[in-house]
């Protein structure tokens, strides 16, 4: 299974969220997207509307106001209960903020600036610019799922 962390703030729906729900309805597999926040039932309408399996909301007063440690341990729960292979965020600077974190709570690293995704023989292959795009690089996340990676479109 897939899952999108999608990015809102103050009820508005950052759009390239859309952009990585687009990607991981590309790869083999359930697609789930999540949404976090305070009175956040409209974004996830919203986000209902795309052809994904779930749209799984935390709505909650506590993440009204965004801080990266209040982020990671409410995602982190749905996570451990969803257990997704494979955990994608948009490359904002929010993800950038608390993805990191997030992915380091499962033991994983987070690759990041990806552009998009493809199958080596059945293994999940991330693909993202290296050395200022001069070059094109195909990174594998090795070791325990869930791999966790944002992109930028």
């Amino acid at each position: 299974m897939n899952l999108v962390l999608a990015e809102q703030r103050n009820g508005t729906l950052n759009r390239v969220s859309w952009e990585v729900v687009s990607i991981a309805q590309r790869i083999d597999g359930p697609v789930k997207i999540l949404v976090a926040g305070r009175n956040v039932g409209g974004i996830a309408e919203e986000l209902a509307q795309a052809d994904v399996d779930e749209v799984i909301v935390i709505d909650d007063s506590a993440l009204e106001t965004y801080t990266p440690d209040g982020y990671v341990q409410a995602l982190a729960q749905v996570i451990t209960i969803e257990k997704p292979e494979v955990v994608m965020v948009p490359h904002t600077y929010q993800a950038r903020d608390f993805a990191p974190k997030l992915a380091a709570r499962f033991g994983q690293a987070l690759v990041t600036d990806c552009i998009g995704t493809k199958s080596n023989d059945g293994t999940m292959v991330f693909v993202r610019p290296m050395f200022q795009g001069k070059f094109i690089a195909d990174v594998v996340s090795e070791g325990s799922l869930p791999h966790f990676a944002s992109f930028q479109i």
